[in-house]
């Protein structure tokens, strides 16, 4: 059996590393050349090095990524994932 203090300390880490429980996009999050994030507000929004974009709706499972040539192809290609 863990001692209190050891136990204590267990918890509050492991507490510590949970992520945030409703955690929305903040207007921080939001890149410049992101309009439609108001529509998307649980997705992550990136530039790939080669020109694409990539979206990924955290907390998912089986772990849901797209991706678009553009913009509005990555807009579509959210909408066709939360569809199902």
């Amino acid at each position: 059996m863990l001692s209190r203090e050891l136990q204590a300390g267990w918890e509050g880490m492991v507490q510590e590393e949970q992520p945030p429980q409703a955690r929305g996009t903040t207007h921080e999050d939001v890149p410049d050349w992101w309009p439609y994030a108001a529509e998307f507000p649980h997705w992550h929004v990136w530039q790939g090095v080669c020109g694409l974009v990539y979206a990924r709706r955290p907390r998912t499972s089986p772990p849901v990524v797209v991706r678009g040539e553009d913009v509005l192809d990555l807009r579509n290609q959210m909408r066709r994932a939360e569809a199902g």
